[in-house]
């Protein structure tokens, strides 16, 4: 699990993002989780509009210190949830893999809006 942008690396969490490529208007994101002693990865595919929409809640988010964002695949019921509490702690909640794979992984972290900049940035050079 080391290529891509590590988002989160502390504590048994790691969340890495990776950009595979872009075709029409969708770009395709492999998705590497670890937590605790289970890992997993997932590629989503999210239109140009999707990834906007994330970078504006995204950074609203780190604005207000509040919000709540959905990362979403278009081809699955995989997501990411970031949900921000008015005290800055950040809760991330998520599926990886879809549930009518064979594999898929359910996962819960709690972090602080440090994540927020470093996602929002490399979200943004992917446009």
């Amino acid at each position: 699990m080391n290529e891509g942008t590590v988002i989160i690396d502390s504590e048994g969490k790691k969340l890495i993002i990776e950009h595979l490529y872009t075709v029409e208007g969708y770009f395709t994101l492999n998705f590497k989780v670890k937590s605790g002693e289970f890992a997993g990865a997932s590629n989503f595919c999210i239109s140009k509009e999707s990834l906007f929409s994330v970078i504006e809640a995204l950074s609203k988010m780190h604005e207000q210190l509040t919000g709540y964002c959905e990362i979403s695949d278009s081809d699955s019921d995989a997501h990411i949830n970031i949900e921000m509490d008015k005290l800055g702690h950040m809760y991330m909640i998520g599926q990886i893999g879809g549930s009518h794979e064979d594999h898929y992984m359910k996962f819960k972290y709690i972090t602080d809006q440090t994540v927020l900049i470093s996602l929002i940035q490399m979200l943004k050079a992917f446009l």
